[in-house]
């Protein structure tokens, strides 16, 4: 099943009697007879020297708005140079437009279905903050599509990427990947090809866009499931935290972030001002951090204390 492009897209006339960009000759096409020079039409106010629009070249087509500049050649071809039409008349912006500090988002489409990627090519193009590149080392977000979205397609499409992008899926088949492999693989949002509208998938690439995930209700509750089953079965039972501090640690750095003096923490958890004084300079150099407050923040941060 593919997915079929927007409606409403105008199409783009071909051009004959120009090149895109380059602008319209202002002299009169050699095809029109001279008119006598004592019979000179006066010249109507506002008009100046333009053409009138009845001395168009015969073969130059009336193009829609925004279609001037288009070349109509598939994404990517020339990812240093070419550009997208939207819907406004704009373009998107080349693929390096955004290390040069314009702002675009850097998409790159992978699927196997030449439907489905022109028809997502054709959505993306619509809008000027995005630009589509090829190359998936250059992306910012990789849009994939996948058949049977098990351990081994995404293990698989994580190994052809280079770098760390983070994935859009539209997948077809039951879900039946470890979510947790999932989202370490730089899964951020998924689409099952039977829910899939362009509103939907729009709303996903915002979410996307703004550091957010976007899965279906379904692959929550999974994801719930799993989340649980690790604390219960694999954390703490070793004295763990999801966020890489122990039970101890922990509590040691929420009695700093109270203000209590290590003394005091010594005594309410029965240990010594000496140990306490280990526990965060352990914290400290595992993480990498520069002092005890430095190491509150990064446990607040994390949601640890």
């Amino acid at each position: 099943m593919a997915i079929t492009g927007p409606r409403g897209a105008a199409p783009t006339a071909p051009v004959t009697a120009y090149q895109p960009g380059q602008a319209p000759s202002r002299t009169a096409p050699a095809v029109l007879h001279r008119r006598p020079r004592t019979a000179a039409p006066a010249r109507t106010a506002g008009h100046g020297t333009h053409p009138a629009a009845g001395d168009q070249h015969p073969t130059e087509p009336a193009r829609p708005e925004g279609a001037r500049g288009h070349s109509g050649s598939e994404e990517g071809e020339n990812p240093e140079h070419s550009g997208a039409p939207s819907q406004h008349g704009g373009t998107v912006p080349a693929a390096e437009g955004a290390a040069d500090g314009h702002g675009a988002v850097r998409l790159a489409v992978h699927t196997a279905d030449p439907i489905t990627r022109l028809a997502l090519v054709s959505y993306v193009r619509q809008f000027p903050h995005l630009a589509l590149t090829r190359w998936s080392a250059a992306a910012d977000i990789v849009i994939a599509s996948l058949e049977n979205p098990d351990a081994a397609a995404i293990g698989g499409l994580r190994r052809q990427l280079p770098g760390d992008p983070q994935l859009l899926l539209i997948v077809e088949g039951a879900w039946t990947a470890n979510l947790h492999s999932a989202l370490d693989a730089g899964v951020r949002a998924v689409i099952f090809r039977h829910d899939f509208t362009w509103d939907r998938f729009g709303e996903a690439l915002r979410e996307v866009q703004a550091g957010h995930g976007d899965l279906p209700t379904e692959l929550q509750g999974r994801l719930m499931d799993q989340v649980r089953q690790t604390h219960r079965e694999v954390l703490t039972p070793r004295g763990l935290t999801p966020g890489g501090l122990t039970l101890r640690e922990a509590d040691v750095l929420r009695l700093v972030a109270e203000g209590y003096e290590l003394q005091d923490i010594g005594s309410k958890l029965g240990y010594s001002e000496r140990t306490i004084k280990n526990v965060l300079y352990g914290v400290i150099k595992r993480h990498r951090l520069r002092n005890r407050a430095h190491s509150v923040a990064y446990a607040i941060r994390c949601g640890l204390i």
